[in-house]
């Protein structure tokens, strides 16, 4: 996953730009970057880890910005590229199954890559940004994409004219936003809310924008079948406080928590949410169920997501380490607690553990999605469709081997209702194979 902010101004933003890309580094941990535009020259600044340490206020000072790109990715981002329409800088996020494929195809055509660890090991970004390169207008790049690029993505490239930005086939988010003087684009819109900027629109799926001081202008529409929208930034991957594709984040979080109280109704002490994305899942629950919301685990201020590190190992530690149970809470009560998924079930089965080991009376999950079943191909972060425990076991393997007294998983329908698109709009991959 990767999370871009890019804005132009008529004045220096390089705060809104740290801030813009700070708001998104729920998206991804590992890397960083500001790309900056002034008065026709270009400079990409990028790091190895979060934004706000390799971006600290005084080093910012001395950055100075009309127009810029910010990025945070589970690769090296934004990378640098000369293009026949002139130098750009260019942040991905999205995944490219047939990358080996497509490299190999450009390699052959005499196309030359810089690798960052070895030349094999080019990013997805450092593809696309080659492809686009390719042609004499950024639109033409894109269209280059759409015929010979598998997976999904979202774009935006940074010139000294101003950001041209693009989106898929809809699964990955991309947001318009202005204010005076100014106007962005953000993986979310929770980018927005403390930088001053309203919503204008999302960048539809085909749709290439172009953005300068005179606003943002629609310069290419391509006509795509196959259009679905990235159901899992709903249930996990956005912010609470972001819209999708016109949709509340936190309000169909709710609406899948009261789906769930009336799908598996149970009797019980206490509903909690698991910080912090099964959090307003939670809260719905407890809403319609009646039952009390009170957090049952605390999530430690500085830990990291649990699901997005590539590696099993760093998972495990970061999962094993991030939540801290309270006891006095959980002592001899019957707890539901509601959580955005359960891919491999290592989570679920720590969460269980150290909730009896406190002794609670009952533990009963309520999941907000259905089953997993396979890796997810727009996605970098479940590799293999083994990974997904629903592939191996029954639900009811699951409950006992996690120490579960029940557990009850949302339905495809109940995603429909609680987003309001209906399946044919919603990407379903994982949950329907």
């Amino acid at each position: 996953m990767s999370g871009i902010f890019g804005e132009v101004s008529n004045e220096n933003c390089i705060e809104d730009l740290f801030y813009g890309a700070f708001y998104n580094q729920h998206r991804a941990q590992y890397y960083c970057g500001l790309a900056l535009g002034l008065e026709g020259k270009l400079e990409n600044h990028n790091h190895r880890g979060l934004i706000k340490p390799m971006f600290p206020k005084e080093i910012r000072k001395e950055m100075k910005c009309t127009s810029g790109l910010g990025s945070v990715a589970s690769d090296r981002q934004p990378v640098s590229e000369l293009a026949c329409f002139g130098g750009m800088i260019l942040g991905f996020d999205g995944n490219i199954i047939n990358y080996v494929d497509l490299k190999d195809k450009l390699i052959k055509q005499g196309k030359t890559f810089s690798g960052y660890h070895a030349p094999e090991e080019i990013s997805d970004a450092v593809l696309v940004s080659k492809i686009i390169a390719g042609e004499s207008k950024f639109e033409k790049g894109v269209g280059n994409l759409f015929e010979l690029i598998e997976g999904d993505f979202a774009i935006a490239a940074l010139t000294k004219d101003g950001i041209y930005a693009a989106r898929g086939w809809g699964r990955k988010p991309l947001i318009l936003g202005k204010k005076d003087g100014s106007y962005s684009v953000s993986s979310e819109s929770n980018s927005f809310v403390n930088t001053g900027f309203e919503i204008i629109r999302d960048v539809s799926p085909g749709e290439v924008v172009f953005i300068n001081k005179d606003g943002i202008h629609e310069i290419k529409k391509f006509s795509l079948s196959g259009i679905k929208y990235g159901t899992f930034e709903w249930i996990y991957t956005a912010h609470p406080a972001s819209v999708i594709d016109k949709v509340s984040v936190v309000e169909v979080r709710k609406k899948i928590g009261r789906a769930l109280a009336k799908r598996y109704p149970i009797e019980a002490d206490v509903v909690s949410g698991i910080p912090n994305s099964g959090r307003w899942h939670g809260v719905g629950y407890a809403l319609e169920s009646g039952i009390p919301y009170q957090e049952v685990f605390v999530r430690f201020d500085y830990s990291d997501r649990s699901f997005t590190p590539r590696e099993k190992e760093d998972r495990d530690e970061e999962g094993k380490r991030k939540l801290i149970v309270l006891e006095k809470i959980v002592r001899g009560m019957r707890v539901v607690i509601v959580d955005d998924s359960i891919v491999r079930g290592t989570q679920s089965q720590n969460q269980t553990g150290k909730l009896k080991e406190k002794k609670a009376k009952e533990v009963h999950a309520r999941i907000a999605c259905p089953p997993l079943m396979a890796a997810c191909k727009y996605g970098k972060t479940t590799r293999e469709d083994e990974e997904c425990i629903a592939r191996r076991m029954s639900i009811e393997e699951i409950k006992e081997t996690r120490g579960l007294d029940s557990l009850g998983y949302a339905t495809i329908e109940d995603l429909e209702e609680s987003i309001g698109y209906p399946r044919e709009k919603l990407c379903l991959e994982c949950w329907s194979c």
